[in-house]
């Protein structure tokens, strides 16, 4: 009975061993996962700054930042060079109006001259008298007028020039070297500086063989 007792003590001792053994198997299933929760845990993520040099470093997103840059740029460009022109325009309007009332100014003093004419009773002068007046005042207003950059087209025997002259008639002339000369002024005219204002009105001759030889 002793051995048989012994021999169940063994069993119980026997039976004892295995739950062991299986609490050091459900160990190792358990370490693993905490292993490998330990290292998911170790890994770090990235940062944002790494993440920032990467998008750095992206040629794509260089070349769209340095779009951007350059549309930036250019937007700025012309908005400065709208508001330079705006501001050229209006200078040069000023500047316009101040000339104009500087002429008009310099003009007074010849409308003055022509309402004292015109206010003069004409049993009180002769027409010499107005004449001599009124070649005065018109002397003077050419005057102003040059000086203010009005000039006038000298056309008389000069060649005619289709820039400057407006045949207005032709006449025939036996002399060749007289041919396409201004033989007449009807009226004169004026460049402003390089500008024309308005052409001479003439008169032109032309050669012809037949024509009458002058006296």
């Amino acid at each position: 009975m002793l051995g048989r007792k012994g021999e169940r003590i063994d069993e119980t001792a026997a039976d004892d061993a295995v739950p062991a053994e299986g609490e050091g198997e459900a160990a190792g299933p358990g370490t693993a996962e905490a292993e490998e929760a330990g290292m998911a845990v170790g890994e770090e993520p990235e940062s944002a700054q790494d993440l920032e040099t990467e998008e750095a470093d992206d040629p794509a997103q260089r070349l769209v930042e340095e779009l951007e840059s350059a549309n930036d740029r250019h937007l700025r460009l012309a908005a400065e060079f709208e508001n330079f022109r705006k501001r050229t325009r209006r200078e040069q309007a000023e500047l316009s109006v101040v000339a104009q009332a500087e002429l008009a100014r310099r003009l007074l003093p010849t409308i003055d001259d022509l309402a004292r004419v015109s206010s003069i009773p004409p049993e009180t002068t002769t027409v010499e008298a107005l004449d001599a007046g009124l070649d005065l005042i018109l002397r003077n207003l050419r005057k102003e007028l040059e000086d203010a950059g009005l000039i006038r087209i000298e056309a008389l025997g000069e060649r005619f020039d289709p820039e400057l002259h407006q045949g207005l008639m032709t006449a025939e002339t036996s002399e060749r070297e007289l041919d396409d000369i201004i033989s007449r002024v009807f009226v004169d005219g004026y460049l402003f500086r390089d500008r024309l204002v308005r052409p001479a009105q003439v008169e032109v001759l032309t050669y012809s063989p037949e024509a009458p030889e002058e006296s």
